[in-house]
């Protein structure tokens, strides 16, 4: 309650204005129990010349086994998220362009973001909308975050137009130093590369495993209460050439309506990476994917071992498909692995427990579940 009071007052400056990526797949308890999925109405066939997979328990413990290659690892990735039909004015095009750089050693990890573009503007609560408000905010922001194993340090320093006029900007600065294990990027997990948006933060072996595997792992992030997680073997196909184990995993709400669907296409010889995800929310559609990621290149990076350096994931417009029964873009994002090494030299401590707070930085810290706040008067040593 207390670090809620905190975070409140801090942010009182966007209580109005809020960037909202319009990306993020949002859980609603509402709308009638969809039919059974079409999807889930598949049989399972054998799995030809692959025996080793014959269950899902099989496949399980496979993508286990498969995850350990990428535990330790080097990452430079830039995603780009892209609004459709774009803007007229390509001043006011809805893009933004994500870099990221992780350096990971087991639980230890050094993640440092930096964002630059424009997003919807969104209204909540009982703000009333501006009758020419804006429609869209250009802002920019850095993020630091490393966890030595024991504690969680945060640094972000956000700038944005101020509502008043676009050509001045706001700043700010928010630390934070935890002793909880922290959430970390589902791009960290390239078994979950396809899923980094709408899914918890955990390894797609644990996912599979269902919400008491989920809810077991150190902050997994967002999992709507009561509800449950379904995942089933679909027979084999074939994508890109590549032979694929399919699985479908179902969102169940805690009033028992089956909300959103994962058809995953795991390449055999691709380490069991997903090559394509198909997006399913049922109260859409039961039967046409509201998303489609595919994987576009690949590449060894060490004998065996394999990674998409870039994927896309294309989004419809969930109203046309409800309404008419078609899939119009809705919006786009690209991702691109630029740099990736799985072999990493002795690391230094101090590259996960290194972070200053610049002077003026309000600081929250965490021991045992009590928040507190202070102000940063000069940098950590």
């Amino acid at each position: 309650m207390l670090l809620q009071k905190n975070l409140t007052r801090n942010a009182l400056y966007f209580s109005l204005l809020i960037l909202i990526p319009v990306h993020v797949f949002s859980v609603s308890a509402t709308g009638a129990e969809p039919d059974k999925p079409r999807a889930q109405a598949e049989s399972k066939e054998p799995a030809s010349g692959e025996q080793q997979i014959e269950t899902l328990q099989d496949l399980i413990r496979e993508i286990e086994r498969n995850e350990k290659f990428y535990a330790d690892q080097w990452l430079k990735l830039t995603r780009v998220y892209e609004k459709f039909p774009k803007a007229a004015d390509p001043d006011q095009q809805i893009r933004k362009q994500w870099d990221y750089s992780l350096t990971l050693q087991g639980q230890k990890f050094r993640l440092e973001e930096k964002s630059k573009g424009r997003l919807k503007v969104g209204y909540i609560g009982a703000v009333k909308v501006p009758k020419n408000g804006p429609k869209s905010r250009y802002s920019e922001s850095e993020s630091i975050q490393v966890f030595d194993g024991t504690t969680f340090r945060s640094l972000r320093k956000l700038l944005i137009e101020t509502p008043e006029n676009a050509e001045q900007t706001h700043s700010q600065r928010q630390g934070q130093v935890s002793d909880e294990y922290p959430s970390l990027t589902n791009l960290a997990r390239p078994h979950m590369y396809l899923l980094s948006s709408g899914a918890p933060k955990v390894p797609l072996s644990t996912y599979m495993k269902g919400a008491p595997a989920v809810l077991a792992y150190p902050n997994p992030s967002y999992v709507a209460p009561g509800s449950k997680i379904e995942t089933q073997l679909l027979a084999d196909r074939e994508f890109q050439g590549h032979k694929c184990k399919r699985v479908l995993i179902d969102v169940i709400l805690s009033n028992g309506t089956r909300h959103n669907g994962w058809e995953l296409w795991l390449a055999v010889d691709r380490n069991l990476l997903p090559v394509r995800n198909l997006s399913y929310t049922y109260r859409w559609s039961t039967e046409m994917p509201i998303a489609e990621s595919t994987v576009d290149e690949w590449r060894e990076v060490q004998p065996g071992v394999w990674i998409p350096v870039r994927f896309h994931t294309d989004r419809y417009d969930s109203f046309v498909i409800k309404r008419e029964g078609k899939q119009q873009l809705s919006w786009r994002e690209k991702f691109h692995v630029t740099s990736i090494s799985l072999d990493l030299q002795q690391l230094s401590e101090t590259v996960f427990s290194n972070l200053d707070f610049p002077a003026g930085t309000r600081v929250y810290i965490k021991e045992e579940g009590t928040v507190t706040e202070r102000k940063e008067e000069k940098a950590d040593p």
